[in-house]
Order: structure tokens, then sequence, then C-alpha cells
């Protein structure tokens, strides 16, 4: 439990903000707002430093915590059931990805797992960006895949990255 706390307590959301300046947020999501021209899915990211000290105490795990915003941001509440969460929490060095069962249930457990060890392994070399960046064309593949765009459709759920 104390070198989790000490982690948290060391990672200040300045500290994660450098490697995600808001022109590279804008960046992603202009690439989640194209990946959605191309799908039907909704897709949302979050990326949170730390999570705080009641939490911890709590042990809540960064799969519950994923599945807090997946909860408040809407995203099991997409009409096609396939909205997809992928959290970050840099304090645990931890990526999950939380999907609604339309797209859940076309998708293997060991494919989001792919997915979120890709995006590990270019955290590790800090390649934060690139490694969101591939995360989303392996999402955007999977999601053309199985909820293909047939004609005009709307936008449900905001493209924007979260950073806290």
């Amino acid at each position: 439990m104390l070198p989790r706390l000490w982690r948290h307590w060391i990672h200040p959301r300045q500290r994660v903000s450098k490697y995600f300046p808001e022109a590279v947020l804008q960046q992603l999501t202009t690439h989640i707002a194209n990946s959605e021209q191309r799908h039907t899915g909704q897709l949302r990211f979050v990326i949170e430093s730390r999570i705080n000290t009641a939490s911890l105490c709590h042990h809540t795990t960064p799969r519950q915590r994923a599945q807090y915003w997946f909860n408040n941001l809407g995203i099991w509440d997409t009409s096609a059931r396939c909205g997809v969460l992928v959290y970050v929490l840099f304090a645990d060095r931890a990526v999950e990805i939380i999907a609604d069962r339309g797209i859940d249930a076309c998708v293997s457990a060991a494919q989001w797992q792919e997915i979120c060890t890709h995006i590990l392994t270019a955290f590790h070399q800090q390649n934060y960006v690139d490694g969101l960046s591939r995360g989303l064309e392996e999402l955007t593949d999977l999601l053309v895949q199985y909820f293909p765009r047939t004609q005009a459709g709307r936008n449900e759920l905001a493209d924007d990255v979260i950073l806290r």
C-alpha cells in the first residue's frame, strides 16, 4: 500500500501535462473525431495522473477507476452499444479499456489487452502520444470491422481527451 500511495503523491497533474500539452490534446481529439467518421463507435480517452488518497485507502484499482469514468461519461449509453473508453492512470502505469456490450461481444479480452500492452510498451519508451495514437488506430480498425459507418451518423459523445 505504501509504495502505491507514494507513487500517487509524487505524480502531480503538471508532470503528466508536459507529456500532453494542449496542442497534443487537440491533435488527439481531431484523430478521435476522424476515427469516428469511419465507424459508428464512440471513443473517449481519459488520462489521470493519479487518484486521490481516499480512493487509494479504499484500494480502488485502475479498472474500477476506469469503470467510474465509463459510467459517469455515459459511454455505456450509446445507441449502438459500441462506446469504448481508454483509461490511463499514470501513477500506476496502467491502461484499461472498457467497452460497451455491443462491441465487447465482438472483441475478445485478449484483443483489448493487446491494445493496452501496445500503449504501455510505447509509454515505457516515453512515447506517450505515439502509444495513444497507435491504440486509437487499433481501436479504429476493430470498430470499422464490427461497426462500419454505412451512413451519416451523429456524434453521441464528446471527442476531447480528458486530462486530470
